[in-house]
């Protein structure tokens, strides 16, 4: 969600800030400001100034005048309490002006701590829940001890990183909320994520629940229930090339093509010579999974559900996707029952909770992420790292692919098939990443079709079996990046309401591998065909009679069934970026939404 960034140093921080704050645009956020120092430690005249813009960071950079001074903190807002506005941008200021303070998360008590704070004589300007810790912040002082005293009158999750008059330093602190210190030479910095540190930072810490970090240009202090702590160092493993275009008009468009080497990346070392999978997480010694819940939300949501379609293939297992959103409490089950947590970012707020709720339940918990060292790794009990790197994009593509490829290998890891299919299985995979190449290959018909649907209002994907969680992905993405309203269906609930919405101006795109639902999916086409609606099919065959009645026919590389919506997919998202682009949408940063969901 919304971005954080903070520098202490013996440059100027404003375009540090401004530079790091570019770095997390891809989280999503509706106005964005910064809070600095204005002036030299020593000057006797410091005092902090703020900038606020409501739209995107390069207007914040348009319309700000140099402001001296090393230390500072700045934030890109996604509006939750409060409308998106210059007033409820943060960084927001205490009564005094003495304290600015950012804030990830939520402040679940903020009416009743802002009526306690009026009646003291607080006068509040914004109607942001953040501003409450402001005029907290003020009341408790400028150590550590008092932010932490302050805090804990705070209920929800937060992330925070402060600025108090006259100190060179930035508190930070975290509850449920990532935030992390950038560690440079003779500078630091404070960050929502890894890519707000990349310009300065040659290691980084992720604070911990509780933790208060103390943070100047000399080193950083963290305490943890008053108690001095040290935290482990990470090193940055990639540059901030990795989050540059690469020449693309649009990260989305970059990371669509980035997928056959994110697939090579996520099967590389995974598969044997003779199809057997081991993940190297120790599977074997545990007790096998007798109930097995797939989680997740959004795009994650699908890719769980894809998973349970395959899972349930290979075994008689009880396998059930669940959005991580609406899960209900499981209740306490043995050692047979797994929760399987699927999360692009790691911090996602509700399957967070859902893993830790799923551990205290005795269920055995696995993560799998594309971000190491995240909030859900330190949730759960074991890790499957997706390999896809840094996703830029809001919308998800490669790592919705990684996702996909990280429950077929663990399905297969943990049930697999006979001999002779395990073999075919494995042969499969190791081609997906040449069968998704080739369907990125097909652009130029995939654009014409992209572009040709952006002239519509309404639109439906429709798809059976494996391929129904294709057609939902596929609708999410059209709402997500094309601004087009799309729904997808299991084609045989069409007869059942959908059908009413039916006419020559809704297109239809029919998801129709030769699997076992083929014959059921081209009866559904037919029935389309019949009521006038234009036919996009997505095929891995040359059908006759498809030609005949679908208005367009792409035919798709062949792979094995089970691998259909990995291939399927890469074409829905060309077409989903085409089709955006007609339609002038920001393709990268959609309105209102954000890369990762990190409140409830």
């Amino acid at each position: 969600m919304c971005g954080i960034a903070g520098y202490v140093g013996p440059d100027d921080a404003l375009p540090v800030l401004l530079n790091a704050l570019h770095r997390v645009e891809y989280r999503g956020y509706d106005s964005c400001g910064v809070a600095i120092h204005n002036g030299n430690a020593g000057s006797g005249s410091r005092r902090i100034e703020v900038a606020k813009a409501v739209g995107y960071v390069d207007d914040l950079r348009a319309a700000t005048g140099p402001i001296p001074g090393g230390v500072g903190i700045g934030h890109t807002r996604w509006a939750t309490v409060g409308s998106p506005s210059k007033l409820n941008a943060h960084p927001h200021l205490d009564c005094t002006g003495r304290v600015a303070v950012v804030h990830n998360g939520s402040v679940e008590n903020h009416y009743q701590l802002r009526e306690e704070l009026r009646q003291r004589g607080h006068r509040f300007r914004s109607e942001t829940d953040t501003e409450v810790l402001a005029h907290l912040l003020e009341e408790y002082g400028s150590t550590p001890e008092g932010v932490a005293e302050a805090l804990a009158r705070v209920q929800g999750p937060y992330a925070i990183a402060v600025l108090f008059e006259g100190s060179d330093s930035i508190i930070a602190a975290r509850r449920g909320s990532p935030i992390i210190i950038g560690l440079g030479d003779g500078e630091n910095m404070v960050g929502s994520d890894v890519p707000a540190v990349l310009e300065r930072a040659n290691g980084f810490i992720h604070l911990e629940d509780g933790d208060i970090a103390t943070v100047s240009a000399s080193g950083v202090e963290i305490r943890h229930r008053g108690e001095a702590v040290r935290r482990r160092v990470h090193h940055v493993r990639w540059g901030p090339e990795v989050v540059d275009k690469g020449g693309y008009e649009h990260f989305l468009l970059k990371e669509i093509h980035e997928q056959p080497r994110v697939l090579r990346d996520t099967l590389a070392g995974r598969i044997s010579a003779d199809g057997h999978v081991n993940l190297g997480l120790g599977l074997d010694r545990r007790t096998p999974p007798e109930e097995l819940f797939l989680l997740g939300c959004g795009s994650a949501a699908h890719a769980a559900m894809v998973g349970e379609a395959f899972l349930a293939a290979l075994s008689d297992t009880r396998v059930q996707a669940l959005e991580a959103s609406e899960m209900v409490r499981p209740k306490r089950r043995g050692p047979g029952a797994w929760s399987v947590l699927v999360s692009q970012s790691g911090e996602t707020a509700d399957t967070v909770d859902a893993a830790r709720d799923a551990r205290r339940a005795g269920h055995f918990t696995l993560a799998l992420t594309n971000v190491p060292e995240s909030s859900i790794t330190r949730a759960a009990h074991a890790i499957h790292h997706l390999r896809a790197g840094q996703e830029v994009s809001v919308a998800s593509t490669k790592t919705y692919l990684a996702q996909l490829v990280g429950l077929y290998l663990l399905g297969l890891e943990l049930f697999p098939p006979s001999d002779r299919r395990r073999r075919q299985m494995a042969a499969a995979l190791r081609r997906l990443p040449e069968a998704v190449q080739q369907a990125l290959a097909m652009a130029p018909q995939l654009e014409m079709l992209g572009t040709r649907l952006a002239a519509a209002e309404h639109a439906f994907i429709i798809g059976k079996g494996i391929n129904y969680p294709t057609a939902l992905e596929g609708a999410w993405k059209f709402k997500e990046v094309a601004y087009l309203h799309a729904e997808g269906f299991a084609s045989g609930e069409l007869k059942h309401g959908p059908f009413a919405l039916l006419d020559t101006d809704t297109p239809v795109i029919a998801i129709m591998p030769r699997d076992d639902t083929y014959e059921r999916m081209l009866v559904a086409v037919e029935e389309i065909h019949a009521r006038g609606a234009p036919i996009i099919a997505l095929t891995d065959c040359d059908n006759a009679e498809l030609q005949s009645i679908a208005q367009s026919v792409v035919c798709l590389p062949p792979t094995d069934p089970m691998f259909t919506p990995v291939v399927s997919t890469a074409a829905l998202q060309l077409m989903v970026y085409y089709c955006g682009l007609a339609r002038g949408c920001p393709i990268d940063r959609p309105r209102n939404l954000a890369k990762s969901v990190t409140v409830h």
